[in-house]
C-alpha cells in the first residue's frame, strides 16, 4: 500500500469516526514519512477532536517547522494555545515569525496583543510601534491598544493622551479614539474633557451608544427633564444597538432615575439591564462556587502550609481586597493621599496567572506550587514595579484577589491586606447596578450576589484563621460615619504614620480605573450607606433566603 493510499484511508477512518484507527495508520505513516504535511495535519486535527491537545501541539509544531510561515499552521497552533489561555507561548509563536519575517505587520501585532495579555507591557508597546512603522493598515487600532496599554497597565495616563490625540489627528472621524480618550479623563477625574470627548464620540457616531450611555456617569441628574435622559431612553427603545449596547443604555437610565429619586423606576431599568446582561455571560453555578471555595480551605490547610518552603522577598505591596463595590477604591484612595504610598490599582496579575500555571486551582497546587514559585514570585514584583517609584509603599487592589490569598502568603509572607466589607445588602444592590465582566456572571441576579457575598465571607473567615492580624478589616460604614478614627486605625496596621491629607484623599490628583472614579472625587458622604432601604419593597420580592 502507498503512503498516499494510507493516508486516504486513514482518513476515512477518522471521518467515520474511528479514531484510534486512523491515529494509528498515520503514526505508520510519519514513520516511514516524517515531513508528510498532510498526515501531520490530519494527526494534529484527530487529536484536537479527542482532546489530547498535549500530542495535537507536538504535531502542530512539527508542522510549523517544516512551514514556519505558513498562516493556516500558525492560526492553528495560535487557536490551540488561545483556548489554552497560554498567552506568552503565544507571543512566543509570533516572535518566532518575525524572526523569518520581521516586516509582517500582522505578526507584530498579534504578538503585541498576546504580549499585553502575558503582562509583558513594555514588550507589547514596541511591536505595536513597529507596527506602525512598518505601514500596518487601520494603525488607529494600533493607536487605541497603545493608549490602554498605556492608561491602564503602565500608569502613564499622558502618553496615552498623546497617543490617542496624534490618532485623531490621523483619524478624525474614529469614534473608538474619542471615546477611549474619554476614557482616560474620566479616570484622571477631568470631569469636562471627559464629557466633551464621550459627546464627540457620539456625534461621529450616532449609534456609539456606549459613549451616551458614559456621560450619565459623569455627575448627578437633578430633573427628569433632563435632555441627557430623552436621548437615553430613545436609544434604548430603538430597534437600533447590540445587545451589548442595550445593556449599558439600561444601566446608564437606572443610575440617572436614581440620582433623581425616582426609585422604582430605577429599579426597573436595573432590571432589563441585568437580563439583557445575563444572555452575554455564562451561568453562574452557586454549587460550584462552593465547592470551589472548600477545596481552597481544604488545600489551603494550616497543616500544610507550615510544610511549605518560606520565601522571603524584600518587598511586597499592600493587598486590599474583598467584594467588588466594597469600598476597595476609597480605601486606595485614602492611602494614596499618604506620602509614602504608591496605587498600583487592579493589577490583573494573580486573576490572569494562577489559570495558567494552575489550570485546575486549588486542586494541582500542592503539586505544582514548589517548582513554579520563585518563578511567579519574580514575575509578579517585576510587574508591579512598573507603577512604583522609589521607596515607595505600593498597592494592589484587585477585589477578587481574597480568592488567592493562600498563595500570595505564601510568595509573601510579610504582606499586609486590608479586606474592605460594607454592610451585605448595600453591597450586593451596588454590584446588581453596575455592570461587571465575564468572570462576575453572579453580578447580574441579586440572589446570586448574596451567595457569593457570603461565600467571600467564608473565605475571608478562613484566610483570618491563618493569617491573624495580617489580615485588617476596614468598614465601609464604619469609615463614612468617623472617617479621622478609622483612617487612624488602618494607617496605624499598616505601620504608616499619620498624615492629615488622608483625609482630603478627594484632593489626590491621580488615575483611578474603577466605576468608583467620581465617588472618590469627593469628601466622605453617608447617602451610600443604608441604600438599600430606598429599594427595600423590590427586595423583598426577590431576596429568596434575607431578612429585610
Amino acid at each position: 500500500m502507498t503512503i498516499e493510499h494510507s493516508v486516504e484511508l486513514a482518513l476515512k477512518l477518522l471521518q467515520s469516526n474511528k479514531i484510534t484507527d486512523g491515529i494509528h495508520m498515520l503514526d505508520k505513516v510519519l514513520q516511514e514519512d516524517p515531513n508528510n504535511l498532510q498526515a501531520r495535519e490530519f494527526i494534529a486535527k484527530a487529536y484536537l477532536a479527542v482532546k489530547n491537545y498535549e500530542l495535537a501541539e507536538r504535531h502542530l509544531k512539527s508542522l510549523l517547522e517544516l512551514k514556519p510561515t505558513f498562516e493556516p499552521y500558525i492560526q492553528a497552533i495560535a487557536d490551540l494555545f488561545n483556548f489554552q489561555k497560554r498567552w506568552s507561548d503565544l507571543s512566543q509563536v509570533y516572535l518566532t515569525q518575525l524572526e523569518l519575517q520581521p516586516q509582517n505587520a500582522n505578526a507584530l501585532f498579534n504578538c503585541a496583543y498576546y504580549m499585553k495579555l502575558s503582562g509583558n507591557f513594555e514588550k507589547a508597546v514596541e511591536c505595536y510601534e513597529r507596527a506602525i512603522e512598518v505601514g500596518i493598515r487601520d494603525d488607529f487600532e494600533v493607536s487605541l491598544n497603545l493608549g490602554i496599554i498605556y492608561s491602564e497597565h503602565l500608569s502613564s495616563p499622558q502618553k496615552a493622551i498623546k497617543v490617542l490625540k496624534d490618532g485623531i489627528i490621523k483619524h478624525p472621524d474614529k469614534d473608538s479614539l474619542y471615546y477611549n480618550l474619554g476614557n482616560v479623563y474620566e479616570q484622571l477625574g477631568e470631569k469636562e474633557l471627559a464629557l466633551e470627548y464621550f459627546k464627540k464620540a457620539h456625534s461621529k457616531n450616532p449609534k456609539n451608544y456606549d459613549a451616551l450611555a458614559r456621560q450619565a456617569d459623569i455627575g448627578r441628574m437633578t430633573s427628569l427633564e433632563e435632555p441627557l435622559i430623552e436621548k437615553l431612553k430613545m436609544a434604548f427603545e430603538s430597534k437600533e444597538g447590540d445587545v451589548s449596547s442595550k445593556v449599558n443604555l439600561a444601566y446608564a437610565l437606572g443610575k440617572t432615575n436614581d440620582d433623581c429619586k425616582a426609585y422604582s423606576s430605577a429599579f426597573k431599568y436595573y432590571e432589563q439591564a441585568n437580563k439583557l446582561d445575563q444572555k452575554t455571560l455564562p451561568l453562574y453555578n452557586p454549587k460550584k462556587f462552593e465547592i470551589f471555595v472548600d477545596n481552597i480551605i481544604q488545600i489551603f490547610s494550616k497543616e500544610w502550609l507550615v510544610t511549605q518552603p518560606i520565601i522571603e522577598p524584600l518587598e511586597s505591596p499592600i493587598f486590599i481586597c474583598g467584594m467588588f463595590r466594597s469600598g476597595s477604591t476609597l480605601c486606595e484612595q485614602i492611602l494614596a493621599a499618604h506620602s509614602e504610598v504608591d496605587i498600583g490599582g487592579e493589577q490583573e496579575f494573580f486573576h490572569r496567572t494562577v489559570s495558567q500555571i494552575f489550570p485546575r486551582f486549588p486542586l494541582d497546587v500542592p503539586e505544582n506550587y514548589s517548582q513554579n514559585s520563585k518563578m511567579l514570585l519574580s514575575r509578579y514584583l517585576l510587574e508591579i514595579k512598573q507603577a512604583l517609584k522609589d521607596g515607595s509603599q505600593l498597592t494592589d487592589k484587585r477585589p477578587d484577589n481574597f480568592l488567592y490569598l493562600g498563595l500570595i502568603k505564601m510568595l509573601m509572607p510579610n504582606a499586609k491586606i486590608v479586606w474592605t466589607r460594607r454592610e451585605m445588602l448595600d453591597n450586593c444592590l451596588s454590584v446588581y447596578f453596575l455592570r461587571l465582566g465575564a468572570s462576575m456572571s453572579y453580578a447580574t441576579d441579586l440572589n446570586n450576589i448574596v451567595h457569593y457575598y457570603r461565600q467571600q465571607e467564608r473565605l475571608m473567615e478562613h484566610w483570618k484563621f491563618l493569617f491573624g492580624e495580617d489580615i485588617y478589616e476596614l468598614n465601609y460604614d464604619k469609615l463614612v460615619d468617623s472617617p479621622e478614627e478609622q483612617i487612624q486605625l488602618l494607617l496605624n496596621n499598616l505601620e504608616l504614620k499619620w498624615e492629615d491629607d488622608c483625609v482630603d484623599f478627594h484632593k489626590v490628583e491621580n488615575q483611578v480605573k474603577t466605576a468608583s472614579v467620581w465617588q472618590v472625587r469627593q469628601p466622605l458622604y453617608k447617602r451610600s450607606s443604608g441604600r438599600w432601604k430606598n429599594y427595600q419593597s423590590q427586595l423583598k420580592s426577590i431576596l429568596v433566603d434575607v431578612e429585610l
